[in-house]
């Protein structure tokens, strides 16, 4: 099997420079060729699997967390060579590793177990317009709080480690202010003043946060969670609640499902696909069913 394999050696506080070596070895030596790749900069991953030759690749693996699976991701689908995209491997190293739980995962060597079975699962893809540019997520998209959790946390991931968004979480709610939503979903408008709204594919996010229990990754349907205007005291008692999926019989917690999406805030707020700073509100998304086959981990 020939894998084309990016690491992040900056991901999870280093710990995707430190493994890298050991991840690519036990691949080689299991008689596999790989091509690895070292990221230098925000991006660099998009750059190199945007030129991969998809036709000379039975795998595409990457080696950190969400933000550098979700490069990947765009690049793949960016890449002219092939129409047809080689199963997806993430071996995750990062802090949040978020997506990596949705596929079995819950340390690192899972990923490397997973792709050498080659065991996969189609997996829908959210593709998003932002700006005028098109991009694609596997996991989450959100914006409100969130997203300035994720701009606070992705400052601090290095001291704070996996605590770093609950404790960002805090800071941001108690400087929070609500902020005016047009929604579509497969035509149905709402319209609300929210705190956040999270298009979700998969159920985790920012680590281990259960912010969509009901997602399934394969039903070729978007969870829109949608947590409206509510006292701050409120939104800090219902955190711990996020971690267990609870959340969902708050009042102030509307849940909605569907295909295409549309959505526009005043003010322009800014998004956090796979928890990276990117893109800004108006957003409209729409749902490729099973569009990438992802190595998962088997009993």
């Amino acid at each position: 099997m020939i894998i084309q394999l990016i690491y992040n050696p900056h991901a999870g506080s280093g710990r995707g420079g430190k493994l890298s070596p050991i991840v690519i070895d036990a691949f080689r030596k299991r008689g596999h060729t790989v091509i690895d790749y070292r990221t230098l900069y925000r991006n660099h991953a998009t750059e190199i699997s945007r030129h991969f030759d998809l036709n000379r690749c039975d795998a595409v693996v990457s080696v950190g967390g969400d933000g550098t699976a979700y490069e990947i991701l765009n690049g793949i689908m960016q890449n002219p060579s092939s129409p047809k995209h080689p199963p997806f491997g993430i071996v995750p190293l990062g802090t949040g590793n978020s997506f990596a739980q949705d596929l079995g995962m819950q340390q690192w060597q899972d990923g490397i177990i997973a792709v050498l079975k080659g065991k996969t699962r189609a997996v829908d893809i959210m593709r998003f317009v932002s700006e005028g540019g098109v991009y694609y997520s596997m996991n989450s998209i959100g914006f409100g709080l969130p997203a300035d959790v994720s701009a606070t946390g992705n400052k601090y991931k290095k001291i704070l480690g996996k605590s770093v968004y609950t404790v960002c979480a805090v800071g941001e709610i108690m400087r929070y202010k609500p902020h005016f939503t047009r929604l579509e979903v497969d035509g149905k408008i709402y319209e609300y003043q929210g705190a956040f709204t999270n298009f979700s594919n998969s159920c985790y996010f920012g680590g281990n946060m259960k912010i969509s229990p009901d997602s399934v990754i394969d039903d070729g349907l978007i969870e829109v969670i949608v947590l409206e205007n509510a006292p701050k005291n409120e939104i800090i008692r219902a955190m711990p609640t996020v971690y267990k999926g609870e959340h969902l019989s708050n009042p102030h917690v509307k849940v909605y499902q569907g295909k295409h999406i549309k959505v526009e805030t005043v003010p322009p707020k800014i998004c956090n696909p796979e928890g990276e700073i990117f893109g800004v509100t108006p957003l409209e998304i729409d749902v490729m069913p099973k569009e990438i086959e992802f190595f998962v981990k088997t009993t």
